[in-house]
């Protein structure tokens, strides 16, 4: 009914005239959406009113539908005037679904806005292209094959070590669990167990089980999404893995990749936390059109424990409706499992023991006492080892450290753009790999399934949960005999204020009474319990659900800290990329193929830069900046953004 009644409005006198006199569609616009709203308002189907009134610009809120059908009331009466079919008048109200909470009739309207903006965008490109868009459905069973003898041989090549014999039987653990009933999961595992192909495995043939449509990797970052969907399509085919996240190169993208980013219609979907669930609760069409693919499918999330916590309450909600009413089986994946209270059943039913045979493989020295390390006590500890990692919090904080432990020690953090952080990071797994001198220095944005293997981690005291997700990154493979170390110690300074702040002072408590034990799995439902008790989990989306309001939930539901500003980083190709943009405009592709490009900074160093005249905006009226050719230099090709008050223009840059 959707379908029919979307475009009901172009029986209108005034749009008709509208195609004849403009030909190329670019005179002034006519209102055609509300005359389908109008017909589904009278037939007292709300729901099709807000899909139907919003298939362009979006779902508004319940009292703007409301205005609006009182104010465009005429417009109906036009479109009888012009021929409007009696058979589109005399469809009948389909029933709404039984037994839906508020929240739940919410998601609801939103699938069916996302599966007629999906529709509706096909439709177009059938009709440019001259054909029917043919997408046969993914073959999963083959995929599953296809995956398990990948693991078998594996398996069978594999040395007994305790990591290996962990991984395989984390893997026939997660094969008899996806016989089980449609629900929630959690695949409870040390770090370096294995879990990013357990879980496909589990996920896959879950899905062959119970007819379910595709499987959906979720991941936390941006920086650890490619390694997760190269390992996928290595394995199960290139075409068969879609990769979607604000960072993937359109370069890289075929033109089926392109509309499946779009809508997830593909077999294998990776994303991020922030694409998934920003969906569930957005209003936009560009956003809403894949939320229908969601249904009937498997849905793994990575490091569960990287849940926003300030949005806590409508993740689990969403979640609980996603399973109940639209057919998802979801899994929980981490080594550090916080208390979500969904009633997931665990797919390793010893996992405790699991904990314990590994426990070797990496020692935690803690400090002993709260006295404050350092920055050049550390980089001397630093300098003295071969191979070693060092973790803190802060972006100047590492910076000051790797200066400190001088021009060969590596540094990653999130004033470098996504393109550097991945060359970086394939530098030092090289390093690694060919056991070469390697010193790194990171914040925390290496904690979370970036699949690096260090015999010493230094880790500033922090969060229970990223203390011992730093421990993953120490002899993650159990090649040292001996075991690795993590080497917790007090930075000069604490985190800043907020969720690391709280973190930090929830472990502290707790190292405090001696019940902070890292090796323990136990350690984290309690350390997740106070941090959650002590923070406010819902700004306000699901009273906002409940009053139909989807515009105020669509922007009081974000995940990314809008405190910062984004600066074109004149790294690799971002030159080329601000070029072609100069010719496109202000394009939604253009600024996807900006984003590998793309930094965050804090808005007084934003401020900073532009009362120097070191940036512009890349064009007029956009809030993005570039860096002028003259102040080249505030990015460092080791820092990134790292200017240390050198503000002055090159003089080098102005001769030719």
């Amino acid at each position: 009914m959707a379908g029919l009644w979307h475009d009901a409005g172009k029986f209108q006198k005034a749009f008709q005239d509208y195609l004849v006199a403009t030909g190329d569609h670019t005179g002034p616009k006519v209102d055609h959406s509300s005359v389908g709203a109008l017909l589904a308002w009278e037939k007292r189907s709300a729901a099709l009113a807000f899909v139907v009134a919003g298939h362009h610009g979006g779902l508004s809120n319940k009292q703007e539908l409301i205005a609006r059908m009182e104010n465009k009331r005429e417009l109906l009466d036009t479109a009888r005037e012009g021929g409007l079919p009696t058979s589109l008048e005399g469809l009948t109200k389909p029933a709404d679904p039984k037994g839906l909470s508020e929240t739940a009739r919410a998601l609801w309207i939103r699938f069916l806005f996302s599966a007629l903006v999906d529709a509706d965008y096909l439709d177009t490109e059938s009709f440019f292209q001259g054909c029917e868009r043919d997408v046969p459905p993914a073959d999963l069973k083959a995929l599953a094959i296809r995956l398990d003898a990948h693991l078998d041989s594996k398996c069978a090549e594999s040395e007994p070590t305790a990591v290996n014999l962990l991984r395989n039987r984390i893997l026939e653990q997660c094969r008899q669990a996806s016989l089980l009933p449609r629900g929630f999961f959690s695949l409870t595992v040390p770090t370096g167990g294995g879990k990013t192909l357990s879980s496909l495995s589990f996920a896959l043939r879950h899905a062959v089980e119970h007819g379910l449509r595709r499987v959906i990797f979720v991941v936390p970052f941006t920086s650890i999404i490619d390694q997760t969907a190269q390992t996928y399509r290595e394995i199960l085919g290139h075409e068969a893995v879609v990769e979607h996240h604000s960072n993937l190169d359109p370069d890289k993208e075929t033109a089926a990749n392109q509309t499946a980013c779009e809508n997830w219609d593909a077999g294998v979907i990776v994303t991020t936390s922030v694409q998934f669930f920003e969906s569930l609760y957005a209003n936009r069409t560009s956003r809403c059109r894949k939320l229908h693919r969601i249904a009937d499918s498997v849905v793994v999330f990575d490091e569960v424990q990287t849940f926003e916590p300030s949005l806590l309450e409508p993740i689990k909600e969403g979640l609980r409706n996603l399973k109940k009413h639209f057919g998802v089986s979801a899994v929980f994946c981490t080594a550090t499992q916080p208390p979500l209270g969904l009633e997931a059943r665990e797919i390793v039913q010893d996992y405790r023991r699991e904990f314990e045979i590994v426990r070797d493989r990496c020692r935690v020295q803690m400090p002993s006492s709260t006295d404050s390390a350092t920055w050049e006590q550390l980089a001397a500890e630093l300098l003295s080892e071969r191979q070693a990692l060092a973790i803190v919090d802060r972006r100047a904080d590492a910076e000051q450290l790797a200066r400190l432990a001088g021009d060969s020690c590596i540094h990653l953090s999130a004033r470098m753009c996504p393109a550097h952080r991945l060359e970086i990071i394939a530098l030092v797994k090289r390093r690694l790999r060919l056991k070469e001198e390697c010193l790194v220095v990171s914040t925390q944005l290496v904690e979370a399934g970036v699949d690096i293997d260090f015999p010493v981690v230094y880790r500033a005291f922090a969060g229970a949960g990223s203390m011992a997700q730093a421990a993953g990154r120490c002899n993650r493979e159990g090649s040292i005999e001996e075991g690795g170390e993590l080497r917790v110690f007090f930075p000069p300074k604490p985190p800043p204020r907020g969720i690391l702040r709280t973190g930090f002072e929830r472990s502290q408590g707790m190292w405090n009474e001696g019940i902070l034990n890292l090796s323990d799995p136990s350690t984290f439902n309690e350390y997740y319990r106070r941090l959650y008790s002590l923070l406010e989990t819902d700004p306000g989306v699901l009273a906002a659900e409940r009053d139909l309001r989807f515009k105020d939930s669509a922007e009081l539901f974000k995940m990314i800290d809008d405190a910062g500003q984004q600066v074109v980083a004149p790294f690799g190709k971002a030159e080329a990329r601000l070029s072609e943009l100069a010719f496109t405009g202000i394009t939604r592709m253009a600024m996807r193929r900006l984003q590998p490009y793309l930094v965050t900074l804090y808005r007084q160093d934003v401020e900073e830069l532009r009362r120097a005249g070191a940036i512009m905006p890349i064009a007029e009226g956009c809030d993005v900046w570039r860096v002028v050719p003259q102040f080249r230099h505030v990015y460092d090709e080791r820092f990134g953004f790292a200017w240390q008050g050198r503000l002055a223009a090159d003089p080098e840059s102005l001769i030719r």
